[in-house]
């Protein structure tokens, strides 16, 4: 009887538990449902300077005739560091190699902030005096002014590139495929693409609120609990139409120090949907050098200039070889 007794209260508090677990469910769920909705509605980043859409900062290296003449079906916005001259060297041996497709235009711009150090300010006025391939504003080249870099190159596309088909942002340390990008996903022989926007779509991306991450959000910045959808800012590529919009937006904007994510809050607010890659074509990773597995994406990470002058002979090859 005492054990019959012992039974039912044990399964009794079970009871209870499960009913007290579900309703801590059900009420974090309502909780999440109650902030988004309240957040989505008087949530609106608030503006800088809404009216202003030139530079945000004045150009130290502007090449306004970069585009004269033809316009180009592809440009390259690679985020660079001043000091990286070798690194640029690398990149235009190989893949930002602008004669690498024949009967495509491509240009290639290297998008710099500015050194504290003199010396090296001088080195890249001489770089950019042989190759004609930098723009430069007067900023502190910093992770943290990546967005104001990358902004950068869209204001320069915008106002000086403005036929321009199609812009990849694509960083210095990625093995990047053009011919993939082109003859698979942009088509040069088909109509232009507007309001197209593709890339390693992130569709779960959370704000840190650890202080002590590198990618620490604080709630005053954004109080959402995800990030909208974005692409990788290690290489997506859009329209050519999308630039004066997208700065026009971001001039409304309080600058966000991730510059993917705020891309991705721009393109949301303007209501463009990004398109998913038809296959795994984007990688934010590394995957080992395989010559025919690298014919048939756009981008992997993580390649040091040694290594793409190494293996690129090979991979020009494999384009033959493998495809």
């Amino acid at each position: 009887m005492g054990k019959r007794i012992t039974q039912n209260l044990r399964t009794i508090k079970l009871k209870i538990l499960k009913f007290c677990l579900s309703f801590l469910f059900l009420a974090t769920l309502a909780l999440m449902a109650f902030h988004s909705y309240f957040v989505n509605r008087i949530w609106i980043p608030s503006t800088v300077h809404p009216r202003i859409v030139g530079p945000l900062y004045p150009y130290l290296i502007e090449e306004p005739l970069q585009c004269r003449g033809e316009a180009p079906f592809l440009v390259l916005l690679i985020p660079s560091m001043p000091q990286d001259v070798l690194v640029r060297d690398a990149l235009r041996k190989t893949w930002a190699n602008e004669s690498l497709i024949p009967g495509i235009s491509i240009k290639r711009i290297f998008l710099l902030g500015r050194s504290f150090v003199n010396d090296i300010e001088i080195s890249v006025e001489q770089e950019s005096s042989t190759f004609h391939d930098i723009v430069q504003q007067d900023f502190l080249d910093t992770y943290h002014n990546l967005t104001v870099k990358t902004l950068m190159g869209i204001e320069w596309v915008s106002r000086l590139c403005p036929r321009a088909s199609y812009v990849m942002k694509v960083d210095a340390d990625m093995f990047f495929n053009p011919w993939f990008l082109v003859r698979r996903i942009l088509q040069p022989e088909k109509p232009l693409k507007l309001e197209f926007f593709t890339g390693l779509i992130i569709t779960i991306g959370m704000p840190f609120r650890n202080r002590g991450s590198k990618w620490y959000i604080p709630y005053a910045t954004y109080p959402k609990f995800f990030y909208p959808y974005y692409c990788s800012g290690t290489g997506y590529v859009f329209s050519g139409d999308l630039s004066p919009r997208i700065y026009k937006e971001a001039m409304g904007l309080t600058l966000f120090p991730f510059e993917d994510v705020f891309v991705g809050i721009c393109l949301e607010r303007m209501g463009v949907q990004i398109s998913k890659p038809g296959g795994k074509w984007f990688s934010q990773e590394r995957a080992e050098y395989n010559r025919c597995q690298f014919t048939k994406l756009v981008t992997d990470h993580h390649y040091s200039p040694d290594e793409l002058l190494k293996l690129w002979p090979d991979f020009l090859k494999a384009l033959d070889d493998c495809t």
